[in-house]
């Protein structure tokens, strides 16, 4: 394999338009496309008990549209707060597209808070708008009192009079919607930090004791953020998507991994995405990895060792799988040889945190990996290993992985957080001499390759 690195990296330019809708680009303009892809399956989710949802790019759309249309009618304006707290399901991806098709910014939080973890997130965000579930609504109603701001509550799959359900708010709207043409860099998603388990039981009634953490914010990603995505997802994926490519996730679609990583980059290209819950057991997820021919995958170590350390026979599969890719520092020689072995797949790893959307890792198509290292940055970024006055250090010193706000070449970089979201206030996150630091303490070799330390 020939070493592209230095020719991507120098070569890449961000192409960012004014204005950019996420909803727009993963779905409506599929809807709408003369070719066969607006009937191409679009998402595809299996239960636990294996019922499947489908949708094609057109069907999706729809439904999106006359969520979308209910949301306006409830009163929902341009970057309100809409929280989102589905178990993982087809509703989520649907869900999240209406907030960004009406402008507003979804707060995906996952299932499994307690009503006290609810509670400050719920306050913090102002939000005026949730959509729930029976999975969800004990713990989030029992979290709701004066301090909160939701007045409206959309239920999945569960009948409350408290709340509409769904399909109910859905029968009534019409499946035509022009979604808004939001600018680029404007609020799009907000990410609060997943909390511990909860110790406490998850629907004890809020009764004014609220935990007040002054530390809680959420990380504010814009339109603009998914395009960022874009150059580590199709790297780290061996240049997803090729023509029959599926892509399969074990990370929650409510999930900042799961949307930002995964979903919303599949639907860009107007591919197929498979979900299904977490704990699946082996049989049936080689199952549904034959059925849907899926060929790329982000997933965790861990996923991968359950895999490997399942030692009852199993039948003989005819997989597809060509790619995966899992964190970084989870990655290990001896997984990645098993995954060649096992699947006849490349493993990748890759560093990918809310604020710093694939930021670095590996492409096994397009450059060879070290061993123990991050990978290389990937295109689009300039980024630095910077000492505690913000200066860049000399390769092999350690210091502190750092990226700016503006490339090489004068251009925003799409991928990289520079705001949050704190007590109702949007706020510029602190940098140190114009980087934006990571935390992560690394060094980088004479090759650009980093290595945490």
């Amino acid at each position: 394999m020939t070493d592209q690195y230095q020719d991507l990296y120098q070569s890449y330019r961000w192409l960012v338009p004014d204005n950019f809708n996420i909803a727009d680009y993963c779905c409506h303009r599929w809807a709408t496309n003369p070719q066969e892809v607006r009937q191409q399956a679009a998402i595809f989710f299996e239960d636990q008990v294996g019922q499947l949802t489908m949708y094609s790019y057109r069907q999706l759309s729809e439904r999106v549209n006359k969520l979308a249309n209910g949301l306006v009618r409830m009163g929902v304006q341009p970057q309100d707060r809409i929280i989102i707290t589905l178990q993982h399901s087809a509703d989520s991806a649907v869900a999240m597209l209406a907030a960004f098709t009406v402008g507003a910014i979804a707060v995906p939080l996952t299932a499994g808070l307690s009503s006290y973890q609810y509670a400050p997130r719920v306050i913090d965000s102002q939000a005026k708008v949730a959509i729930i579930d029976k999975h969800t609504l004990a713990p989030f109603m029992a979290s709701l009192d004066n301090q909160t701001l939701v007045k409206q509550i959309i239920g999945v799959d569960t009948e409350d009079d408290r709340m509409i359900a769904l399909e109910t708010l859905l029968a009534r709207q019409p499946s035509q919607f022009t979604a808004l043409n939001t600018p680029a860099d404007s609020p799009a998603i907000m990410v609060y930090p997943q909390p511990e388990p909860a110790t406490e039981p998850l629907d004890r009634k809020i009764k004014n004791d609220i935990p007040f953490d002054p530390e809680l914010k959420a990380t504010i990603l814009t339109h603009r953020s998914l395009i960022g995505a874009l150059p580590g997802f199709v790297a780290s994926q061996d240049w997803f998507p090729r023509k029959k490519d599926i892509f399969w996730s074990s990370y929650d679609w409510n999930s900042g991994e799961g949307l930002i990583n995964s979903l919303l980059p599949v639907l860009y290209f107007g591919h197929s995405i498979v979900g299904c819950p977490t704990g699946r057991t082996i049989p049936r997820l080689f199952t549904l990895l034959e059925h849907y021919q899926i060929t790329n995958i982000l997933t965790t170590a861990e996923e991968l060792e359950r895999i490997r350390d399942f030692d009852e026979p199993l039948p003989d599969f005819e997989l597809a799988i060509r790619c995966i890719a899992i964190p970084d520092h989870e990655k290990t020689e001896s997984l990645k040889n098993w995954v060649k072995e096992e699947f006849g797949a490349s493993l990748n790893g890759v560093y990918s945190e809310v604020g710093f959307i694939y930021l670095a890792g590996d492409s096994a198509k397009k450059w060879p990996d070290r061993e123990n290292s991050m990978g290389h940055v990937f295109p689009g970024r300039r980024y630095s290993i910077i000492d505690d006055e913000g200066m860049p250090v000399a390769n092999g010193t350690k210091g502190v992985l750092a990226v700016a706000a503006i490339d090489y070449h004068g251009h925003d970089d799409p991928g990289l957080a520079t705001q949050y979201w704190q007590q109702a206030q949007i706020h510029e996150i602190e940098t140190v001499d114009g980087w934006y630091s990571t935390g992560i303490a690394a060094y980088q070799d004479k090759d650009g390759y980093i290595f945490r330390v």
